[in-house]
């Protein structure tokens, strides 16, 4: 499900009787993209209580529109846990009338959240030396003619982190 029209690619994917778009202008990573939604809307649903299809978008506009704030800064993910953003959103999203899920519990350890506990970290880290290490791989690709003209080129690249830090340090 992927399109590409001039310098832009549109991939798209269906949920329910809604199509969600990604449109990029640059070399994505298209799996990341995937995820991102699939796990956007799993906290859509958890708001709305289950339901994510044309009227539950339509009722709970403005909280789609804050929580995209939230999970998203610029076009990169950010932070898509629910237990964490049900502390910062608190509204409540219009529960559809034919869902059969029931309310949310209330989030365990909230304190812990509060005060910097992020969901991807575990606790009683230590290491010997707070270290960080970047790798940076380039890969470079050449399509040439059999008279030497260049026909493509390119290069791209990542950055990879190593990260030995104890505890919970500010950065």
């Amino acid at each position: 499900p992927v399109r590409q029209i001039g310098g832009c690619s549109f991939v798209y994917m269906r949920i329910s009787n809604v199509y969600i778009v990604i449109v990029v202008s640059s070399n994505a990573n298209v799996a990341c993209g995937f995820k991102f939604v699939v796990e956007a809307v799993a906290l859509f649903k958890s708001y709305f209580g289950g339901a994510f299809d044309e009227d539950a978008i339509k009722n709970n506009f403005v909280l789609i529109y804050e929580l995209l704030d939230e999970i998203m800064d610029f076009g990169y993910p950010q932070n898509l846990s629910p237990e964490i953003l049900k502390l910062y959103i608190t509204q409540e999203g219009v529960r559809s009338p034919f869902s059969s899920k029931p309310k949310d519990k209330p989030v365990p350890n909230a304190t812990l959240q509060v005060t910097g506990a992020v969901g991807w970290r575990r606790e009683g880290l230590s290491y010997k030396k707070n270290e960080v290490f970047l790798d940076i791989v380039e890969s470079v690709n050449l399509l040439m003619s059999s008279k030497g003209n260049v026909l493509r080129c390119d290069v791209t690249g990542k950055v990879l982190m190593k990260c030995f830090l104890s505890g919970m340090p500010d950065l």
